[in-house]
């Protein structure tokens, strides 16, 4: 398998001038109003932003992310020039690096780290280089490959961790009346968290399972940030994203009965 366009594995010889423009203030990110998040950063993104699941719209694979917006496009956390957050998700910090597949060898199991080409950040005029003089990696590019490192084992975490709650049924809807100054109500659904109630119920065997794993913790780290909801609110109110009156977060809603 090979790497999207502009994707290219990172090489001494292929990339012996290039640089990559710092970025303190991750202003790539304007337009994400979700990003996906491993365990380990899990305390850190809970601590400002809600974390929710989602399903990922081709791969049907539902993860926890960390909610920005509640529009495509929409990052209230971002400002004009600086984060609102005390933390920024390693996804986000990435960039332009990526977890791709090693295009240097035959083996196209072979995963490495790779770099956008077509970033922006990204050129051989100015910024922190890769490789020194001599083609010894630089400071810079080795914290990079730690990074994607701490990511691709986060991941394998996150797989177990989806998988495990899943298997319990711990899911639960999470939706968002909100509620214009006319009068119109606009639902936001889509995303689930932890069922407290469905916590509540586990077998003192499953719960010591959920424990030793660092599950359970997990599970009510994300329950928690559902109080971030409401300082989402608040930004978006406070940055004038939309006119809203009243709204309301409902967690695992009833099914309304049919009229007759």
């Amino acid at each position: 398998m090979k790497n999207i366009n502009n994707i290219e594995t990172v090489d001494k010889t292929r990339h012996a001038n290039l640089r990559v423009k710092e970025n303190p203030d991750f202003l790539h990110a304007k337009g994400l109003n979700l990003a996906a998040i491993t365990l380990g950063e899990l305390s850190a993104c809970t601590s400002n932003f809600p974390v929710l699941f989602v399903q990922h719209p081709e791969t049907r694979q539902t993860r926890p992310v960390a909610v920005f917006g509640l529009r495509p496009g929409e990052n209230v956390y971002l400002g004009e020039t600086t984060w609102d957050a005390t933390y920024v998700p390693l996804m986000i910090q990435r960039h332009p690096f990526i977890i791709g597949y090693d295009d240097r060898v035959d083996d196209d199991r072979q995963l490495a780290t790779c770099i956008n080409r077509s970033s922006p950040m990204v050129g051989e005029a100015e910024g922190i280089a890769l490789f020194t003089p001599t083609g010894e990696e630089t400071d810079f590019l080795k914290s990079r490959h730690l990074m994607m490192r701490d990511i691709f084992e986060g991941e394998r975490v996150c797989e177990d961790f989806v998988r495990k709650v899943q298997e319990l049924d711990l899911l639960a809807p999470v939706e968002i009346l909100l509620q214009s100054s006319d009068g119109e109500v606009r639902k936001i659904a889509g995303m689930q968290t932890i069922s407290q109630r469905k916590l509540r119920e586990l077998k003192p065997e499953v719960v010591q399972e959920l424990f030793g794993s660092e599950f359970l913790a997990a599970c009510y780290l994300i329950l928690a940030s559902l109080f971030q909801l409401h300082k989402l609110m608040q930004l978006r109110t406070r940055q004038g994203v939309e006119a809203i009156a009243n709204y309301r977060i409902d967690v695992d809603p009833q099914p309304q009965p049919a009229a007759n």
